[in-house]
């Protein structure tokens, strides 16, 4: 009988031994599977990460590009609208500076070849005062028909010939001329800043 006991004993522990050894290799079986589960969980991951931070970078680029493209934009137009004050400027400096003396003269002579009996023409006082003697002497005839010469706050260089009674005039000012010329000085300009 004890001999039964110790083959009893021994086919529990050879039983328990293969159940604990089928338990183990099921549970290692079991880890493998989630661990290489958990090893393709984690390489999707990874794979969306880099996928979406290469995404975020082509953005940032375009932006970026967009920006700098924008920003030359920006130079360029304030470059063109400086080149072009500049130029505005220089001409009417220069257009004022020629609406004096024996130019202002010449002009009005042209002007006033017309009838302009009843009408006046305002220059600025200095003008008025530097050439009031040559004016009245080359305009005689024109200033018995009507014509007067009078001084006025508003203009600085060339002269306005003005309705006597205020109700309209004619702007022949520095001011004005340049007005005139700008915009085809700003076409050449547009041409040449294309170029």
């Amino acid at each position: 009988m004890e001999q039964q006991i110790q083959d009893l004993v021994a086919s529990i522990r050879k039983e328990g031994i293969d159940t604990a050894k089928a338990e183990s290799a099921r549970i290692v079986s079991e880890a493998e599977a989630k661990a290489a589960s958990i090893i393709e969980d984690a390489r999707r991951e990874r794979d969306r990460m880099i996928e979406d931070a290469r995404r975020s970078l082509e953005t940032e680029r375009a932006s970026a590009e967009a920006s700098i493209r924008q920003a030359a934009r920006d130079v360029s137009l304030s470059l063109k609208k400086s080149i072009e004050d500049a130029y505005s400027a220089i001409l009417r400096a220069d257009t004022e500076k020629a609406m004096h003396g024996d130019a202002l003269v010449a002009i009005l002579g042209k002007v006033l070849s017309a009838e302009l009996s009843d009408k006046a023409v305002e220059l600025s006082p200095s003008d008025l005062e530097a050439l009031e003697a040559r004016l009245t002497a080359q305009f005689a005839s024109e200033i018995r028909s009507g014509l007067e010469f009078r001084p006025s706050q508003g203009v600085t260089s060339g002269f306005r010939i003005a309705e006597k009674d205020g109700s309209g005039y004619i702007d022949v000012t520095g001011e004005s001329a340049a007005d005139l010329l700008l915009p085809y000085l700003s076409s050449s300009l547009k041409a040449l800043i294309k170029g």
